[in-house]
């Protein structure tokens, strides 16, 4: 058990090192707002992850294969991804109140939140993670061994919630508004850019599964 555990847990640091949405809005919110919002921005994502683990774990992904599902997460996806790429567009254009108390007011966790759980695609990670837990030596996988593999990623997935957002905190730091700009401008093309993808993946989706 002791090396599922841990297997899940460097595995998850592995992941969540990986640039990625997340990532972007968390390191945007946490140097407009600061480590309480980049804190936020993760641990919400968390939530949605989780909800995904849960709905693979217990079978429900049949739902998910329902090809009208598929299409509004995809199409609320995009719509979300290309909201925040203005969002940080919008604030590269402005000065920023660097030494400002963190912003009460946005509700960064509900943010991350629904950025983890418009991705349709997180649940055909975690239908994967079965393959993961054989390759680590459990052949037969019973509920336990899921539960402590999803215990081990989780853990490893708060740990990196904090640490990103102490890195974020302490980098604001030591940028000046120029820069807040360039970190803004550079989130919204990548924000936009994944909002665009989604969106294409989405229609060649839908003209296949609708053709």
């Amino acid at each position: 058990m002791e090396v599922l555990f841990f297997s899940a847990f460097a595995m998850s640091l592995a992941f969540a090192i990986q640039p990625g949405v997340i990532g972007f809005e968390s390191l945007r919110r946490g140097i407009s707002h600061g480590w309480t919002a980049a804190l936020h921005v993760e641990l919400g994502s968390l939530l949605g992850d989780g909800v995904w683990a849960i709905i693979a774990l217990l079978g429900a992904s049949i739902l998910f294969q329902n090809r009208w599902v598929t299409l509004l997460l995809g199409v609320f996806g995009c719509v979300l991804l290309l909201r925040f790429a203005w969002d940080a567009w919008r604030a590269s254009r402005e000065d920023v109140e660097m030494a400002g108390a963190d912003d009460a007011q946005s509700n960064h966790l509900l943010a991350g939140a629904m950025l983890s759980l418009s991705n349709p695609q997180n649940i055909t990670f975690w239908l994967g993670m079965s393959g993961t837990i054989i390759g680590v030596g459990f052949l037969d996988p019973q509920p336990i061994h899921l539960l402590v593999f999803f215990a081990g990623f989780m853990i490893a997935q708060v740990c990196w919630c904090f640490f990103f957002a102490t890195v974020v905190e302490f980098g604001r730091r030591l940028l000046n508004q120029r820069l807040f700009r360039w970190i803004n401008l550079a989130c919204a093309i990548f924000l936009a850019g994944m909002g665009l993808s989604l969106l294409m993946q989405t229609a060649r989706m839908s003209l296949t599964q609708f053709a």
